[in-house]
């Protein structure tokens, strides 16, 4: 019996709202940058090959950020604009604009670009109406986009209709991205008050390896500071290669802030192609609670784990498609995890060594000593293979002295002393100094 064929095309409207609906618009501005980042390090990417390569490239003391990224957000109305080389026609023709990769080998320049989603997404999610323009010195182009229009398009092939620029000096190239007519959720967040602070602050995080080496980024006109991770130079490191992925991995004890452990600057830090992909962490995801590390608690505030995996073929590495995220199910994540923990242990193990039954033995200043020297944490992944240094307890001055005593005998011995309001601990103070001074001689 002849087949009949059923309609399986793909609905442009469904796919938009699919493609956007688990993205948040703060993610969506980072995929925007990305374009931005990305296009920056081509010119290196013949020297960001491996996890050793992203963090030798930091002693290099030529490299200045010659790319700046300005974003600036209006009521109704996001652009980013980036002196970056710009994206050349073909480029955009044959790759940019396609949803997905055709392969992995074709793309070994990029570095933050993985799924061919992204920038897509990025300009569904913030607005109808998108203009994007790059000047490159092959030539770049221009693109006018009415997302509306394009959703009711029907023609079976997808296609966005580019205008070819001419070619451009080095000085001139670069791309800008402008988006108007802003949708209902988008006009909200922006202004609910807080979004421009939080962006900042994600920007900050997320490009942490890039701000002030390869970028400089402003938000509204106001320079964005890199999120820095300082740990002690005392530190357990480890590191592995495995299918055209490298991955460093390092833990220790972090810097305090105001004389404090601050839960956002513990936990574990997990970097692909040097952005970060997850921040302080603290859950099963990396280990803690029973999946090999002990249930984060309090004490734990001053452990610090950092996490680098790199690779030329980034769709290998297990970022998931929003790049906020680890892909749990990746082989490569399992044997990743697996070695953090064993790293991982060795800094918790002396940290819960730290308490007894009376509470924490050592006091931050004991900690800061045991952690050792405060560095950029990059650099100790640079070390060959390390394990923490468990530091012997400090000899101390004084000694807790606790016992239990009848009630009843206590308030005799005040009674004694005609102090018949004194506590328990000034009567035991009262007779360790009495016993000290005419028994033993002391002062």
């Amino acid at each position: 019996m002849a087949t009949v064929p059923a309609d399986a095309s793909p609905e442009k409207r469904l796919f938009i709202s699919l493609l956007t609906r688990d993205i948040s618009l703060g993610a969506a501005f980072l995929d925007l940058i990305d374009n931005s980042v990305n296009a920056a390090l081509e010119p290196f990417a013949g020297r960001l090959q491996t996890a050793d390569d992203y963090l030798e490239i930091i002693d290099d003391e030529n490299l200045k950020p010659e790319t700046e990224i300005k974003i600036d957000i209006g009521s109704n109305r996001i652009s980013i604009r980036d002196t970056a080389p710009g994206i050349p026609l073909a480029t955009a023709r044959d790759h940019v604009f396609r949803f997905g990769r055709a392969s992995s080998e074709e793309h070994e320049t990029d570095r933050l670009s993985v799924y061919g989603l992204g920038l897509k997404r990025a300009f569904f999610k913030a607005g109808k109406h998108v203009v994007i323009r790059s000047d490159h010195r092959t030539g770049g182009f221009e693109l006018d986009l009415d997302v509306d229009a394009w959703a009711r398009d029907a023609r079976p092939q997808w296609r966005f209709d580019l205008t070819p620029r001419a070619a451009q000096s080095p000085e001139q190239c670069g791309t800008s991205i402008t988006i108007t007519a802003l949708n209902g959720e988008t006009i909200k967040r922006l202004g609910d008050g807080v979004f421009e602070d939080t962006l900042r602050e994600q920007i900050g995080r997320t490009y942490a390896y890039f701000i002030g080496r390869f970028v400089r980024i402003f938000v509204n006109g106001r320079e964005v500071a890199a999120t820095n991770l300082r740990v002690g130079e005392n530190t357990a490191t480890d590191r592995f290669s495995s299918e055209g992925v490298s991955c460093a991995i390092t833990a220790g004890l972090g810097t305090p802030e105001g004389g404090q452990y601050r839960d956002q600057g513990s936990g574990w830090f997990v970097f692909c192609n040097g952005r970060t992909v997850v921040s302080a962490d603290k859950t099963p995801l990396t280990g803690w609670q029973g999946n090999g590390l002990p249930i984060f608690q309090p004490k734990h505030r001053p452990f610090l784990g950092t996490v680098h995996l790199v690779s030329k073929h980034a769709d290998r590495l297990p970022w998931d498609t929003t790049k906020s995220g680890i892909n749990e199910d990746s082989g490569l994540w399992q044997r990743a995890l697996s070695r953090m923990v064993t790293v991982g242990r060795s800094v918790t193990s002396f940290l819960d060594s730290r308490y007894s039954d009376e509470g924490t033995d050592v006091d931050h200043a004991d900690l800061e000593e045991a952690g050792g020297k405060r560095v950029d944490v990059i650099e100790t992944v640079l070390s060959e293979g390390r394990s923490f240094r468990i530091p012997k307890p400090p000899r101390r001055a004084t000694v807790r002295i606790q016992f239990s005593a009848k009630r009843d005998d206590v308030g005799a011995i005040a009674e004694y002393l005609s102090r018949p309001g004194m506590s328990a601990s000034q009567v035991g103070r009262h007779t360790f100094n009495f016993f000290l001074r005419n028994e033993v001689g002391g002062d």
